[in-house]
């Protein structure tokens, strides 16, 4: 019993170290200029050892995607729910997401430059999924949005069009952060988000 539950351990630190690895090269190289060779090289593995965790190139790159935006849903439905208030709800969203970009900016660059997203089959599968669980991100917002309108905490909207203006500001920050030069740190942008999507830009002194 003892000695199976190390060989799991020693299994999953093998296999999370050749995810790591793999993501910072995909990051540094590009999909498609990346080899397994580099990957076992830099996990301090035998080639052949890969292939005992992953078909092969496509099949990492797919497992580390799924995988890393896996761990970015549920950090933030667990940041999310953990909140009572809307406002507190909404503020932990914004927090959330970008927590995750800082801590995860290989994966993001990734995202962004649509690294291997070709038409293979695995790949295909790949893009599938991501698009079938930001439809389920949204739903999940938009639920929050609904709930504050019943609570009288929002506006009477359409909560999808609340859920969707809000994810849409929030990448707009994601994607301006992930393009300068990093020095400011993402979430202190998070009370702009907020201010923005709770207040509008519209001066009370119109003129």
């Amino acid at each position: 019993m003892e000695k199976t539950k190390r060989k799991e351990m020693e299994f999953q630190l093998r296999r999370s170290e050749i995810l790591k690895q793999s993501e910072r090269i995909f990051a540094a190289k590009g999909f498609h200029n990346s080899t397994m060779a580099e990957i076992a090289d830099a996990s301090g593995f035998a080639i052949g050892t890969l292939y005992q965790f992953f078909e092969g190139k496509d099949n990492l790159f797919t497992t580390m995607i799924s995988e890393k935006l896996d761990m970015m849903y549920l950090e933030i439905r667990e940041a999310v729910t953990g909140s009572e208030k809307t406002m507190d709800k909404i503020e932990n969203l914004v927090r959330s997401h970008f927590h995750f970009v800082e801590n995860n900016v290989d994966i993001c660059n990734l995202l962004i430059r649509g690294e291997g997203m070709t038409l293979s089959m695995g790949n295909t599968v790949l893009r599938d999924k991501i698009i079938a669980d930001y439809v389920s991100h949204i739903d999940f917002i938009e639920d929050i949005m609904h709930r504050g309108i019943e609570m009288n905490s929002l506006k009477m909207m359409e909560s999808r069009i609340m859920a969707l203006a809000i994810l849409g500001i929030i990448r707009s920050f994601f994607y301006d952060w992930m393009l300068s030069n990093q020095e400011t740190p993402l979430s202190d942008k998070v009370d702009s988000v907020l201010d923005i999507f709770l207040k509008g830009v519209k001066s009370e002194v119109t003129g």
